[in-house]
């Protein structure tokens, strides 16, 4: 009777004469693999740490761009970055909320600009009429945002009469609705926009002229009408109807 003997490579693994493990072997990790990921591992988090907990890579700078009334310590202050302050530790959505809370900010972007600066894009409200109110003249923006008080009423703005100046208010949409879609050079000989009713709004121009607007509706339509409406002679313009716009 013949006995075959298996060969050592189908075995499950190599193994001595004594019957033990054969150390290395095509499957075997050098030792020195094993030290490097757990080294590595070390190093960026004790990197990460020092970045994240100390001034080495803190703010140096906070670089404004974008202002035009608003002083740069007044929008440095408000941003509330102390120097120093780690980079990776700065919110930028939390800058630019605190930002926004002045009045004069219509919109801000925050950016990290590394190694050691904080960029501060501004954008301020532009004035767009003026309401005459308990408080003050205020100055109020495209959106219908009251964003200041002054001491006397601005020649270049119309004078915006609404009962109540708001954003969200129909009568203050409505009115900048009209004044937004007039051609700049017939905006400034406006003189008021009254919308104590957002849908018959009236204007008064210079030269002792008066326009009937109405509503909102076909505003664009209405703007593009109105200046060779004017050329004719009159007191009063209707573009209540565009399609059938009249002088008196």
């Amino acid at each position: 009777m013949t006995t075959t003997r298996r060969r050592g490579a189908n075995r499950p693994g190599l193994r001595s004469t004594r019957g033990r493990p054969v150390r290395g072997g095509a499957g075997a990790v050098p030792w020195w693999r094993r030290w490097v990921l757990p080294a590595a591992l070390a190093v960026v988090t004790v990197l990460a740490l020092v970045l994240y907990f100390t001034p080495l890579l803190g703010v140096r700078a906070v670089e404004v761009t974008g202002n035009r009334t608003l002083s740069q310590d007044e929008i440095v202050r408000t941003a509330g970055i102390d120097p120093g302050t780690p980079m990776l530790r700065v919110d930028t959505e939390d800058v630019a909320s605190r930002l926004r809370a002045i009045r004069k900010v219509a919109d801000v972007r925050v950016s990290l600009s590394w190694p050691t600066t904080v960029r501060v894009e501004v954008t301020e409200r532009a004035p767009a009429a003026f309401l005459v109110a308990r408080d003050g003249i205020q100055l109020v923006d495209s959106a219908g945002v009251p964003f200041q008080v002054v001491k006397d009423p601005p020649a270049d703005l119309p004078e915006l009469h609404v009962r109540r100046v708001a954003p969200d208010d129909p009568a203050t949409r409505a009115a900048m609705t009209v004044l937004t879609a007039l051609p700049p050079a017939l905006r400034a000989d406006v003189l008021a926009v009254d919308a104590q009713d957002p849908g018959d709004i009236h204007l008064r121009l210079k030269g002792d002229r008066e326009v009937q607007w109405g509503d909102t509706d076909e505003s664009d339509r209405k703007a593009a009408i109105l200046p060779p409406l004017l050329t004719r002679p009159g007191s009063v313009y209707d573009v209540t109807a565009p399609s059938l716009p009249t002088v008196a």
